[in-house]
């Protein structure tokens, strides 16, 4: 059986999500049949760079599936790229051009790289090399300067949502809609680690109601979150203390906590600032718990301090093997005024 992300795979251009630019360059490519014998597909995970140089290559071809795909992660070797040398100056027999596409190109050695240059900088004519990564960083300049390169950009949170809410509707999920808008948030511009949330949760339940998808996918509740803040804002240190000891004690790891919890304190300042739910990841349906939490005197400068008072307890523990009593310490004096 097929998962969500394979099969909502986009499988057109016009399906691949937000990267305008890139797929107008290549059209105009295939239009006019002038391609390079070198590109480089580059971003973020799950943004569509296999799948954006899959459609390309295929359109080439004039057929689906005409390339060969190579993971360089398990072909990293000098003697794999020259394996990969040998066969590009082979002409293709069931296609115009042969066309290699090497996911996880970063994984190449320096010595597979040095193969590769010659072969790079006098390709064969009916030979096309695309290279795709998330680290364009550990590609050799020497490389990099010979290829067509594109930056392919994090999608935008409305783009993912759209592409969620219709796979809901097309497998028959229900109440998705706030989950649907959640998730996207949660996946910060990767459309594909959002799908992979979505068939998580409707593994769960297809009623992917908020609650079922906080259940879910693990997260803190939000609740005590809230509870927590409130109780330092109050100076109350003893709801402090209990908080921190019953989370402890449920056998939650405390360092895990912290990153939570400095993700929620960061959106309850983004909300002081901008009084807007666009901008942050807590589901919509608590914004009136946002409004008493945030609604304080000079809440901005606030929330700018408990942000920075969170950071800095999870640089403390970062090493600590006695996290539990630090975060205490720190989030008490949080309590006593920062």
């Amino acid at each position: 059986m097929k998962s969500l992300a394979v099969k909502y795979r986009p499988a057109t251009f016009e399906e691949v999500l937000g990267q305008t630019s890139t797929i107008t360059i290549l059209k105009k490519q295939l239009e006019k049949k002038a391609y390079t014998n070198c590109y480089l597909f580059a971003g973020p995970s799950g943004e569509g760079k296999t799948t954006t140089a899959r459609l390309f290559a295929s359109s080439i071809n004039g057929k689906p599936n005409s390339y060969i795909e190579i993971d360089a992660a398990s072909n990293s070797s000098v003697d794999s790229v020259r394996s990969i040398i040998a066969s590009a100056y082979e002409r293709s027999i069931d296609s115009e051009y042969k066309i290699y596409i090497i996911d996880e190109a970063h994984a190449i050695s320096s010595a597979g790289w040095q193969a590769f240059l010659k072969c790079i900088e006098e390709p064969p004519k009916y030979t096309i090399f695309m290279f795709c990564t998330t680290n364009p960083e550990k590609i050799p300049d020497t490389i990099k300067n010979r290829v067509m390169r594109f930056n392919l950009s994090r999608i935008s949170t409305d783009l993912i949502r759209e592409r969620l809410e219709l796979i809901c509707k097309k497998e028959g999920y229900t109440n998705y809609f706030e989950s649907c808008d959640y998730i996207a948030k949660l996946a910060d511009g990767g459309c594909r680690d959002a799908i992979a949330m979505l068939e998580k949760c409707a593994g769960y339940d297809i009623d992917l109601n908020i609650d079922n998808v906080l259940k879910c996918l693990g997260n803190l509740s939000y609740k005590k979150m809230f509870e927590l803040t409130n109780a330092i804002i109050d100076g109350n240190e003893p709801l402090v203390i209990q908080i921190v000891e019953d989370f402890y004690n449920d056998g939650n790891d405390l360092k895990l906590f912290i990153d939570k919890y400095l993700d929620f304190v960061l959106d309850l300042n983004k909300y002081s600032l901008l009084k807007s739910m666009n901008c942050v990841k807590i589901p919509s349906s608590l914004e009136s718990d946002m409004k008493y939490a945030t609604g304080i005197e000079n809440a901005p400068s606030y929330f700018g301090k408990l942000v920075n008072s969170v950071l800095n307890i999870k640089i403390q523990i970062k090493y600590d093997n006695n996290a539990r009593t630090t975060v205490e310490a720190l989030l008490l004096s949080a309590a006593r005024g920062l």
